[in-house]
């Protein structure tokens, strides 16, 4: 038991007399008998131990100090100090209890309120105000780091190992406890079990790992359809030899094009490019001329091909008979001599036109072509229409191969959730720059505050506008001191790739953000609202899921002038140089509520919360996708 103690004894009654010699005694015996039954039998002596000790302390959050009689006798306290060093003292008797009385029995617990540090410190226990004095000095304990102010004085005085401490506590709602053996930093374990007034409960402190994943799914950018054929007034089908179709459209590098349009002389079949779809662009520049030779001709896996029920003949649109592989499959690679596919591109404009040319129309004695209306869609990952190989996804394809009608896919894709905007296309082309993940207990993220202006050296204007994240990085490792992990990944990831992480060592009860730029922009970023996603439930168990991608948003961190999005001459891929735009003078950070699409020809799009994760039943900008897992 560590202690202090003051002996007090008290004789109930006389000293034995110790005999004297009595070599020359004549009754020896006698007057041993007679002292004997004369003297008042011994009373045993009673010793009073008087002990206090430091048993618990809670310095981060609200700071709470308990002090522990673990002695046998009541001690007055009135006269004892609390210090950390110089200056930073204070005499008990003037404090007001929490709980306990300052004049403290045995077992007792005297719990008082006092400022401590929250990252490192040592506290010492007095019996006067004499601080360099050890043989004032009754308990110590030191956390965070060794060397504070009186940690010599107890080293001095066998109260502590010189160059121990306490490791700092992983949560403000934690403290540490005395486990009553001795003087040394072991003796100390952090609980998340508060128990000042009572006996000390060490509830191990559990951490929790999370692998997280944050994915580019920016996708479909563009759909129309095309219905009209060249020099017609009104939709209907391509029949005529040298007929076609042709449409215009927008896009950036980095995209594709990939269309469907029916061969009506079929029960089922339809002409697209493969699933890749036409690269748009190489190295940089506009693809142009004749593509026929990405074209196929495909059998969607809809109806049996049978010339009595192909969609040309009357009632053939209704009349096949399901096929028996229903997967979409190549019917030829070479249709040169069927169609012909080319691409213009206008610089001024930077507007694509595509031609979809019938080459032998619907009286050709060998092999008729009819052309039907089809769609189009600008898009960033694989197969947006279809996977070769798998059966038609039910969205519409199979309506388009068989009947020619491109309604229901169209439909599909530009559907709208609760609050008007898109459910599936993808505002903006960009890339995100490296990332950062972080965990934290505050009632709100303490990393940034929609409303507010972006915290100097947060790092928050850094990273939203020349995407570094290495400064938002060290200010919530190092300043904040939460949980944070930079993405593995250096590099910027394009869509359909994706950032990891490890997020380490992560409290029980603790939310999730992250922070990333969107960097085809001045100085916007996505992440999670400020109320941070839970990574627990509320038994404490970790989660795992996609939770994170709904309610995360588009800010704009009010640092620089907003251009136009994929174009500025200020925004990374083009400025001259880090930090070169002219400062917004709305320095509140603030969610991306409407923004204009240049690129792709949208126009204005509206989401009124800023929603940036895929499939969020109110629609959005449809840009990512996070994903956590437990380790």
């Amino acid at each position: 038991m560590k202690k202090v103690n003051f002996v007090k004894s008290a004789l109930a009654a006389l000293l034995v007399i110790g005999l004297m010699s009595c070599e020359n005694d004549d009754t020896p015996n006698l007057i041993a008998e007679e002292q004997q039954e004369e003297q008042p039998q011994e009373q045993p002596m009673t010793t009073e131990e008087v002990s206090v000790v430091i048993n618990e302390v809670r310095y981060q959050g609200e700071d709470t100090i308990e002090i522990l009689n673990n002695g046998t006798g009541s001690l007055d306290l009135a006269d004892y100090w609390l210090c950390l060093g110089p200056g930073q003292y204070v005499q008990i008797g003037t404090l007001t209890p929490i709980s306990g009385s300052i004049e403290l029995a045995s077992a007792e617990y005297l719990v008082v309120s006092y400022g401590l540090p929250d990252d490192e410190g040592g506290l010492g226990l007095y019996n006067t105000n004499e601080f360099t004095n050890p043989d004032a000095l009754v308990d110590f304990v030191q956390w965070g780091a060794a060397g504070s102010a009186r940690e010599n004085v107890a080293v001095t005085a066998g109260q502590w190992v010189a160059g121990d401490f306490v490791a700092v506590v992983g949560s403000p709602n934690n403290s540490i406890a005395y486990d009553g053996e001795g003087d040394v930093a072991t003796d100390w374990n952090e609980t998340t079990t508060l128990t000042f007034g009572a006996v000390n409960q060490i509830t191990e402190f559990v951490t929790s790992s999370f692998n997280v994943t944050i994915t580019n799914i920016i996708n479909y950018l563009a759909v129309q359809v095309f219905n009209t054929p060249d020099g017609a007034d009104t939709p209907g089908p391509v029949a005529n030899q040298n007929g076609s179709y042709w449409f215009d459209f927008q896009a950036t590098p980095g995209t594709k094009l990939s269309f469907a349009t029916m061969q009506v002389v079929s029960n089922d079949w339809f002409y697209a490019p493969a699933g890749v779809g036409v690269n748009l662009f190489e190295n940089g520049n506009p693809v142009t001329g004749d593509i026929t030779n990405q074209i196929y001709l495909w059998d969607s896996g809809t109806e049996e091909e049978d010339p009595a029920t192909i969609t040309s003949v009357p009632g053939g649109a209704e009349a096949g008979e399901p096929d028996d592989d229903n997967t979409v499959r190549i019917i030829t690679t070479d249709v040169t001599s069927m169609v012909k596919v080319t691409l213009e591109y206008d610089e001024n404009t930077r507007t694509f036109r595509l031609l979809i040319k019938n080459l032998r129309g619907a009286m050709d004695a060998n092999e008729p072509v009819i052309l039907a209306p089809g769609i189009a869609v600008v898009h960033a990952l694989d197969n947006p229409l279809f996977t070769e190989g798998e059966a038609e996804r039910e969205l519409g394809l199979a309506k388009i191969a068989v009947q020619g009608d491109p309604s229901d896919l169209y439909g599909w894709f530009t559907e709208t959730g609760s609050t008007g905007a898109p459910l599936r296309l993808s505002s903006s082309y960009s890339v995100f720059a490296p990332a950062v993940v972080y965990a934290f207990d505050a009632e709100s993220d303490p990393v940034f505050t929609q409303g507010e202006a972006a915290v100097p050296g947060s790092g928050i204007e850094e990273s939203a506008e020349d995407g570094n994240n290495q400064i938002i990085f060290d200010y919530i490792n190092t300043t904040l001191g939460i949980p944070v992990a930079k993405s593995n990944e250096a590099m910027p990831i394009a869509p359909g790739q994706s950032f990891t992480f490890t997020l380490e060592d992560v409290p029980a009860g603790y939310k999730f953000g992250y922070n990333t730029m969107l960097v085809n922009t001045n100085d916007w970023f996505l992440a999670y609202n400020n109320a941070g996603y839970p990574l627990f439930d509320s038994n404490g168990t970790p989660k795992s899921g996609n939770g994170a991608t709904e309610k995360s948003y588009l800010y704009d961190a009010g640092t620089e002038v907003d251009q136009v999005i994929g174009f500025g001459a200020d925004q990374p891929m083009r400025q001259v140089g880090p930090n070169t735009g002219a400062a917004d003078e709305n320095t509140s950070i603030r969610r991306v509520s409407e923004l204009e699409d240049i690129q792709f020809g949208k126009g204005v799009i509206s989401s009124p919360a800023g929603v940036v994760g895929y499939a969020d039943p109110r629609g959005g900008y449809n840009l990512v996708k996070v994903t956590i897992t437990v380790n």
